[in-house]
């Protein structure tokens, strides 16, 4: 069965979200009140040490505008990243609020530059995913939602636009119909046609292994993001619940995929997402975040 990207992304093109991605500058100097990833961080006097590992601050007046987002401040994200403690919390997982423990989620809204900087708190027996440090890059972009292939079979679509499942499948159905008559027709010049297509630039055939890893790097939505859709392995987590299922913003990304073709483990990452509730976000109120994490295709 193949399918053109093209074709794929004209019939989702009504789920355009506006993202910022961030692209991780490990040779890039950052202050303690800079956007970066882990190293010395914010941390006002009167403040709490959270006692978590930094995995990523954001100074959103460095981030370009994205609409319901605040503009100036930090936002701060923090996990439990001892081995024992992060794989006790994973046996329970894949979805955990705020009043788990496991991890937390801070806003300060007004930034002191005189406040020192705060050791990052990272354990000796850290668990074992790879460790990002450095300063951020921030790319203004949209993106259509994340079309990923249930574990039972069918389309994965993000919460909120599940309908889209709807439109795509006659565009599916289609390359099967095709398909079929392609079997039918054994003339020797079509022959030709379909080896061409099978290595078209921007062509799926969806009976090959290597061609579906390709579309789930393409409609993953995979990497570091403030924003847009979410990455999804084989469904949904937030359709599980209805107090799962109010967190329809993703606030913030943390994936370590990195999709490149040469690398069969590509899509083995770990990939945590940070939900917020629309209200809360309008109300600048970061205390029940809703955090997803997934690492096996």
């Amino acid at each position: 069965m193949r399918l053109e990207r093209e074709t794929i992304f004209d019939a989702a093109k009504s789920t355009l979200l506006p993202t910022v991605r961030v692209r991780p500058e490990p040779d890039k100097m950052a202050s303690h009140t800079d956007s970066k990833f882990g190293g010395a961080y914010y941390l006002p006097e009167e403040a709490e040490d959270p006692g978590m590992e930094l995995l990523a601050q954001i100074n959103l007046s460095q981030v370009p505008r994205l609409e319901g987002f605040p503009e100036t401040g930090l936002l701060q994200f923090f996990i439990r990243s001892d081995a024992e403690t992060f794989e006790r919390f994973l046996e329970d997982g894949p979805v955990w609020l705020s009043n788990s423990g496991f991890f937390q989620v801070r806003y300060y809204p007004e930034v002191s530059e005189n406040t020192p900087a705060h050791e990052n708190d990272v354990p000796e027996e850290r668990w074992g995913m790879d460790a990002v440090a450095g300063g951020m890059k921030f790319e203004a972009e949209e993106e259509i939602a994340t079309i990923s292939f249930g574990e039972e079979g069918g389309l994965a679509i993000d919460l909120g636009f599940e309908s889209l499942a709807n439109v795509l499948m006659p565009v599916f159905q289609a390359a099967w119909d095709a398909d079929e008559d392609d079997e039918d027709d054994e003339d020797d010049e079509d022959d030709d046609a379909d080896e061409e297509d099978e290595d078209a630039e921007g062509v799926y055939d969806l009976t090959l292994c290597s061609d579906t890893d390709q579309f789930a790097r393409d409609f993953g939505n995979w990497g570091f993001k403030l924003g847009g859709h979410p990455a999804l392995r084989q469904g949904e987590f937030r359709l599980d619940h209805d107090a799962y299922a109010a967190h329809s913003i993703l606030l913030f990304q943390y994936d370590l995929t990195v999709p490149d073709p040469d690398d069969p483990m590509d899509l083995e990452k770990d990939t945590f997402g940070f939900f917020i509730r629309p209200e809360d976000l309008k109300a600048r109120r970061f205390d029940d975040i809703l955090m997803t994490h997934h690492n096996c295709y």
